[in-house]
């Protein structure tokens, strides 16, 4: 089944064709990068002159209302929006830092991980801090 994307601000769909669309900006850098809808496929077609090193942190923002993709919730992942069909719906968490794999589908009944770098024990996307309890 097709996810479909979306900018958690505008709503505008951001994987029109086979690929999902965000803006990236990094030092004086700013393009559009083209990233694979598949959960865990890490491939990324990356413009001429955009030049990352591993451990880069990358800004993204939608390429249609421009809004800022940071999560509220750890400064360095990004956040979309995603659905599968009416009531199938979720977060995708993933991280701003270049090299670094670390993707999460996150919706009312369970949140999936992909990558080698999760860290399930430290991502924390319900606003408890360490050590809280409740």
């Amino acid at each position: 089944m097709r996810r479909n994307y979306s900018c958690p601000h505008c709503h505008g769909v951001l994987n029109p064709n086979v690929k999902i669309i965000l803006r990236a900006d990094h030092e004086s850098h700013r393009g559009l990068m083209l990233f694979s809808p598949q959960p865990g496929n890490y491939d990324c077609i990356i413009p001429d002159g955009f030049k990352l090193k591993k451990k880069s942190m990358v800004r993204f923002h939608c390429p249609l209302c421009g809004k800022d993709l940071t999560s509220r919730r750890d400064r360095t992942m990004a956040e979309i929006h995603f659905a599968t069909g009416p009531g199938h719906e979720g977060i995708v968490v993933f991280s701003r830092v270049y090299g670094q794999h670390a993707t999460y589908f996150i919706t009312d009944e369970e949140v999936k991980s992909y990558g080698e770098h999760i860290d399930e024990e430290a991502v924390n996307f319900w606003g408890l801090g360490h050590g809280d309890v409740r």
